[in-house]
């Protein structure tokens, strides 16, 4: 039986109590990406269903449901401990529907949604595993749909890769991560992660029958994608 769903949900519960300032200090540009996420989604289409998907304890979800005030979210996450910490952020709002499952075990009928979001998530699955969820999501949307999430990208060499990693590490031991929190990180990328190229990535968008596919946002390893539905024929 794969334990890797159930390893990574321990690994996110032990830092679920330091959570956004653990992010904040190894991830560089944490507030932006959300940001860029958020505001590059398309303004000439209503969204009253979101999907999110690898919740967390709320970062992503809180802006969400700020911007969106009408729109019910589906909170997804296989973490129960960050669930519940999400579900504390944002009290009893009926608009929320908490599920603690994995990515590979989703099933919703289609065209359920308007949006599907989702933060630093999709790379714990493996690349036909992503190819596979893309598909999936694809199929969840309703016509002019958005799949926007943000995640960590090889790069197209081993070379530029390796880059990535040693500006992310110089920068985040400027922000004061120590070397034991470095070494943490390191460690649950080499169990649990899977990093595809952006190119890779923004081809498996189109194959799984996206028309616009589009990368309005990077740094380092740091990519937020956006894929649009088209209308109905």
């Amino acid at each position: 039986m794969n334990d890797q769903p159930n390893s990574v949900g321990r690994f996110f519960d032990s830092l679920t109590d330091d959570y956004t300032a653990t992010i904040e200090r190894c991830f560089p540009r944490y507030r932006e990406m959300l940001w860029a996420l958020l505001d590059y989604l398309p303004e000439s289409h209503a969204v009253d269903s979101i999907l999110e998907l690898g919740t967390g304890t709320g970062n992503l979800t809180v802006l969400l449901a700020e911007k969106f005030p009408d729109a019910t979210i589906t909170a997804v996450d296989v973490s129960g401990e960050s669930l519940n910490q999400c579900r504390q952020r944002l009290g009893d709002d009926h608009r929320l529907d908490f599920q603690q499952k994995d990515f590979r075990n989703l099933a919703y009928d289609d065209e359920s949604f308007d949006l599907v979001a989702s933060s630093i998530s999709v790379h714990h699955l493996t690349s036909t595993e992503k190819q596979q969820l893309f598909r999936c999501i694809h199929g969840w949307l309703k016509p002019q749909g958005t799949f926007a999430y943000v995640d960590q990208h090889a790069g197209a060499t081993s070379d530029l890769y390796q880059r990535h990693i040693d500006n992310w590490h110089q920068i985040s031991s400027a922000a004061g991560s120590t070397d034991e929190e470095w070494q943490m990180w390191m460690q649950h990328q080499q169990q649990h992660d899977h990093h595809d190229s952006l190119g890779d990535q923004l081809r498996w968008l189109n194959e799984a029958g996206f028309e616009i596919v589009d990368c309005p946002w990077r740094y380092l390893l740091w990519t937020v994608l956006q894929a649009r539905k088209s209308p109905r024929d």
